[in-house]
């Protein structure tokens, strides 16, 4: 039998003896982030979603570091999209440039906005309060 070292028992204690595994995205080339948990609900002028999102999915963005992760993400029409700022305590604004109307006003850490497109194209975004913090969303049929 081969020797383990601590740090795998370790890793193997903690996930029962399972594997670890990073899942894949690759749908439709997308850069976003899914998941099937209901987030929270709509502030600050957030349109929530009616009936749920596509397959219940849900893209997700994160604010850290002061940047948008990932900056680009695709989306579906009426699919929600949700950003989470994971920055502490800098407050982040979500405000739409091009392509929609909506802004979160300040989104204190640990707090989120939503959005969910109504139309097929190019939404253009930005914090208002870091110039240079920017994201676009692609949104498809």
């Amino acid at each position: 039998m081969p020797r383990l070292s601590l740090t795998a028992l370790a890793v193997l204690a903690l996930t029962g003896g399972g594997v670890i595994g990073c899942g894949d995205d690759t749908k439709s080339g997308s850069a976003a982030s899914t998941s099937t948990a209901a987030p929270p609900p709509a502030r600050n002028g957030g349109t929530p979603a009616t009936g749920g999102t596509p397959s219940g999915e849900t893209v997700t963005v994160s604010m850290k570091q002061i940047k948008f992760i990932p900056e680009k993400v695709t989306a579906k029409v009426d699919q929600k999209i949700v950003w989470t700022n994971n920055d502490g305590q800098i407050p982040h604004t979500v405000t739409a440039t091009k392509g929609a109307t909506f802004d979160s006003g300040n989104v204190a850490g640990g707090e989120t906005f939503d959005y969910t497109p109504a139309k097929v194209g190019v939404i253009d975004y930005v914090c208002t309060i870091h110039s240079g913090q920017r994201g676009q969303i692609r949104v498809m049929k």
